[in-house]
Formats: C-alpha cells, sequence, structure tokens
C-alpha cells in the first residue's frame, strides 16, 4: 500500500510569486500486519518517520517539500494547513478507516535576499482496526496550505 498526499497550495497574495511543490508528502509503502489493531505512521517535516502499532514502514516515504520564489526578499512568511478531508481515498473512493490526523511544519519561513524560501510538510496518518484488508495501491488525500506575508 502505498500512501500519497496532495498538497493544493493557495497563495493569499496578489503578485507574481511562484509555489511549487517539488516533492510531494509520501507515506511509502507500509505493510499492515494485522488488521484488527489501530497503526500510525509519521513522517517529520525533518524527515524522521516513526511508525506504532502493527504498520511497518516498507520503503518511500518522505516529507514534501514546498519552494516559494519570486517573493519580496527578506520577507516574513505566514504558513499555514488545512486537512480538506481526512479520508484517505484509493481509486477515487473514500476509504473508511485509514485518516490523515495532523500536518507538521514550520509556522514561518523567511525569503532570502533573491526572495526565496522553502520548508517541508510532513504528517501522520491513523489507520483504523477493521475487520478486512484494506485494497492494495495507491491511496491520496488532500489537504490546503496557505502562505501568506
Amino acid at each position: 500500500m502505498a500512501l500519497l498526499i496532495g498538497l493544493g497550495i493557495a497563495p493569499s497574495f496578489y503578485s507574481y510569486a511562484s509555489i511549487v511543490i517539488e516533492r510531494p508528502l509520501n507515506f511509502g509503502t507500509i505493510l499492515i500486519s494485522n488488521h484488527a489493531e489501530v497503526g500510525r505512521v509519521q513522517i517529520r517535516a525533518n524527515g524522521q518517520n516513526t511508525t506504532n502499532g502493527p504498520v511497518h514502514l516498507v520503503s518511500g516515504a518522505h516529507a514534501a517539500s514546498i519552494v516559494l520564489s519570486a517573493l519580496p526578499a527578506q520577507t516574513n512568511i505566514a504558513i499555514s494547513t488545512l486537512i480538506i478531508n481526512p479520508h484517505m481515498s484509493h481509486s477515487n473512493l473514500a476509504i473508511s478507516g485509514i485518516n490523515l490526523t495532523h500536518l507538521e511544519h514550520v509556522d514561518r519561513v523567511f525569503s532570502d535576499t533573491l526572495g526565496n524560501a522553502q520548508f517541508e510538510v510532513g504528517g501522520t496518518i491513523e489507520i483504523k482496526s477493521s475487520p478486512n484488508q484494506y485494497p492494495d495501491g495507491t491511496y491520496r488525500v488532500w489537504a490546503s496550505i496557505e502562505v501568506s506575508y
């Protein structure tokens, strides 16, 4: 099971700033050894990852990398996030029991002298107990990131 988080960017300024998701948040390929127990996968913004319960990370997990450019030089930029719908979807169908519960990021970044900034976004998913196995495949969930200054 591979879990990928889609991040929507909502700039709150009216300029020609560039916002690029250089690398999406990815919970990697995970293995659930016991579907009767609750488990979690946490991908920290600094790249560290943790699992608990019957969930085991096999490969591919990493935090998102967001690159901002064409901003005013040396500007204080506020960052906030919103989980639009916490339920993961598989083949565009919501799957009950796998939820994005938290997004982790810095609250502020400062643009450099060229008007560029970068930050990472991590997150936590919870996999609830289920009498059935979750289908193999890629799961998605959407969250919003607001960048304002």
